[in-house]
Formats: C-alpha cells, sequence, structure tokens
C-alpha cells in the first residue's frame, strides 16, 4: 500500500505493519495467493510478483511452479520477513528466487517472465504512477503472458467507517486490527491500529496510515488498453485476469 507523506524523523514505510502483517491478514492474503497456483504452475519462463511484502504470496508461487521467480520489495521492513520465509522454502525453491528491492520502474526486466503478479499495490499509487506501472508490468511480459491483479475501488468513500480487520491470538496475547477508512481530497485514507491485549488489558498500540486511489471502471480498461492489456472475464470477482497483447 502507498504510505501516507513521512513527517521529519518518521517511520520507513511498513516499519510498524510488518510486525502484525502475516498474524493478522495472512489467512485472507493466502486464500487469494491459492487462486494462483494453477497459473504459477502453467508458467514456463518466469513469475513476477510486484508488491511481495511478507512473501505470503511468493511461497505459493514458488511451490506451484518450475520457473525463476521475481519478488519485487521496496520496503526494507516487509523484506525482512519475506526473506525470513524464503530461507526455510529449501535449496531447490531458494535457488530459482530473485528479491529486488525497487521499486516497478526501477525493475531492468524486459520480456523475461509468462506470468506476473500484483495484489494490493495498483490501488495504492497515485495516477501518474500508476499509468506507469502498467506500462513495466507489459515490459516484462512476453506476448500472450497473464497478469493478476486485485481490483481497486472504484470511487470515493461518501464518509468514515470503522471495522475490525483481523484478530489473533498468540499466548496469552491477543491482537486486534482496526481499520478506519475516510475521504482525503482524491484518495482514500486508510489509518491502521494495532491492539495487543493480555488478560483483557491493553498492553501496546501502533498505528500507521496508507492511500488509496479510485479508479473507475471506464478508466481503468482506458488504462490497460493503452499499456497492452485484454481483460479475460470469468475468473473471480476480486482478481482482475489481463492478457499482454503481442
Amino acid at each position: 500500500m502507498e504510505q501516507a507523506p513521512r513527517e521529519p524523523g518518521a517511520e520507513a514505510p511498513y516499519a510498524v505493519s510488518a510486525e502484525f502483517y502475516d498474524v493478522l491478514h495472512g489467512a485472507q492474503y493466502r486464500r487469494q495467493a491459492l487462486a494462483l497456483r494453477g497459473p504459477a504452475a502453467a508458467a514456463r519462463i518466469g513469475i513476477v510478483e510486484l508488491g511481495a511484502g511478507t512473501g505470503l504470496v511468493t511461497a505459493v508461487l514458488l511451490g506451484a511452479s518450475t520457473v525463476p521467480v521475481h519478488a519485487v520489495e521496496p520496503a526494507a521492513a516487509m523484506r525482512a520477513v519475506l526473506l525470513s520465509r524464503l530461507a526455510s522454502a529449501g535449496s531447490e525453491a531458494l535457488g530459482r528466487v530473485t528479491v529486488h528491492p525497487c521499486r516497478a520502474q526501477q525493475l531492468g526486466l524486459s520480456a523475461e517472465v509468462d506470468l506476473a503478479v500484483c495484489l494490493r499495490v495498483i490501488a495504492c499509487l497515485p495516477p501518474a504512477e500508476r499509468r506507469e506501472v502498467w506500462h513495466a508490468l507489459a515490459d516484462w511480459l512476453l506476448p500472450d503472458g497473464l497478469l493478476f491483479v486485485d481490483r481497486p475501488p472504484t470511487a470515493l468513500l461518501t464518509g468514515a467507517g470503522r471495522h475490525r480487520v483481523g484478530e489473533a491470538r498468540v499466548g496469552a496475547d491477543v491482537y486486534t486490527a482496526w481499520l478506519t477508512e475516510r475521504p482525503e481530497h482524491d484518495r482514500i485514507r486508510l489509518d491502521y491500529l494495532y491492539l495487543v491485549h493480555r488478560r483483557g488489558r491493553e498492553i501496546r498500540r501502533a498505528h500507521e496510515t496508507f492511500h488509496q486511489w479510485p479508479l473507475a471502471d471506464d478508466e481503468l480498461a482506458k488504462e490497460l488498453a493503452e499499456a497492452g492489456f485484454d481483460p479475460e472475464d470469468g475468473y473471480r470477482p476480486d482478481l482482475l485476469r489481463l492478457r499482454r497483447l503481442a
């Protein structure tokens, strides 16, 4: 996700959320990742994952495939968890995955993969950068290659809302995440609050703010066509399956 602008001395991106990511969001992300096992098994040239995060999806892509995997993750806090997860993947898988500590526009791949995965990234990019990333993804893919991306929100929220997004017990502690969403200019502001309780008493709290940019369906279709992608219907409501045109 795109983090809110940093104040002087503020934490680096995901410095707060990385600790809580797997324990509170992991089950949801793994369910989505499992839908990509088939496409990963069918890959014959290579796979690139933009926004690898802590490696929840990366592990599924590696386990289902036999080709090189490129995991792109610019946030150091997330890469620390990602590399720890990869270290236990076994020598065969570890020998196939390369971690790239950069943004999409800095990755020097050209027609080197036949599958690209981009989850929880596109909605979090300002419009100009988002359009650059579509073209970067197209550049990485061979003609007829596939891109899977989650659907961004289509419109701004009409007001603020708050809901719990995760809860997990770790020993004597209960970890909980709450998300407050509100419109902020042309963006959606996401305020995550992480709480840790022990025997009913709060012992820790932390928070981090991100932003998302809505993208109407007609504008999405226009951007995809300009980048050279053709949407394919009939996959999943929460995932777009896009074909790279020749």
